[in-house]
């Protein structure tokens, strides 16, 4: 009975995950503007810093942990596909709950959902040839996996930004309701994942819970201690925690589940997805304090 129902799951992550991810990156598309990406010149030094974390930092902290802990090849190679894909509408929700810098949130993630289209069949290819995945995978067709997740998050990202330009009321109106319905639906693929995925979860679940726990909050740890390196202003760096601890599950479901069809790589992130809403409430919380005790001592001053 679980052998058919993992089948069946697997069934539905390969041929729904992509539309969810199309909504999702839709979904982003209709709260931008041209202007989100002008902010980086508003925001250099925070958007600067917030890119190469995600962009640079992310993946290195990944490929240097998955060794340390010298996880087998397909959890190494989905630990990397997880850290490929940073930020998304989840890191917004967060930013602004904490009231952050929610413009900033917003522009880094416009930003990653644009670059990371290029970088990600870059990193997957280094991560195969340095955990030497067994399987068919030994190299991956870079222009094929480029031109998917076009389809999957640049092209639905651009559609999004067009119906706001030219239809911005049904816009406003429509991001909410898309936002929660999206919510639903990952804890629905959530569930179905774990289900395709029982029998290498269950193998590699003491392995794998420890190397993302220690990923997620290195992760938030490094988005942190980099802002305040660079003397960032407080909701700055709340933010930049937030768009570097939190990952696009969405998108990394997509390639484990859809382009690649190797659901054992989607092991780490859906640990992930059951570890990181703990550690991003929590930092939520803390957040607060921190903001609340700053405006308190302005108050003070003044």
């Amino acid at each position: 009975m679980l052998e058919m129902l993992s089948a069946q799951a697997a069934f539905v992550n390969s041929e729904f995950i992509p539309w969810i991810l199309r909504l999702v990156m839709m979904g982003l598309g209709l709260s931008l503007t041209l202007a989100d990406f002008k902010r980086v010149i508003v925001f250099p030094k925070a958007a600067t810093v917030g890119l190469v974390a995600q962009l640079v930092g992310l993946p290195l902290a990944a490929f240097i942990l998955a060794l340390v802990f010298n996880a087998p090849p397909a959890i190494a190679v989905g630990l990397v596909i997880l850290a490929a894909c940073p930020s998304g509408a989840t890191a917004n929700a967060y930013t602004f709950a904490s009231r952050a810098d929610v413009p900033l949130c917003v522009t880094l993630s416009a930003i990653t959902s644009v670059v990371t289209v290029f970088t990600i069949p870059f990193l997957i290819n280094l991560a195969l040839r340095i955990f030497a995945l067994e399987g068919q995978m030994a190299q991956l067709p870079i222009l094929n996996m480029l031109l998917n997740l076009m389809t999957f998050t640049l092209i639905p990202l651009i559609l999004g930004m067009l119906i706001r330009y030219f239809f911005s009321d049904f816009s406003e109106r429509a991001v909410e309701p898309i936002r929660k319905v999206v919510l639903y639906i990952m804890m629905l693929v959530l569930l179905l994942g774990v289900v395709s995925s029982y029998e290498v979860l269950f193998e590699n679940i003491a392995t794998v819970a420890g190397l993302v726990v220690t990923m997620n909050i290195l992760t938030m740890a490094m988005g942190f201690g980099v802002a305040k390196l660079f003397k960032l202003p407080l909701t700055q760096v709340i933010t930049i925690t937030f768009e570097v601890g939190v990952q696009n599950l969405a998108l990394s479901f997509a390639i484990t589940f859809n382009i690649l069809q190797r659901p054992d790589l989607a092991v780490a992130g859906l640990v992930y997805a059951v570890v990181m809403p703990a550690t991003a409430l929590g930092f939520v919380s803390i957040a607060r304090r921190l903001l609340a005790k700053q405006d308190g001592e302005a108050e003070a001053i003044a």
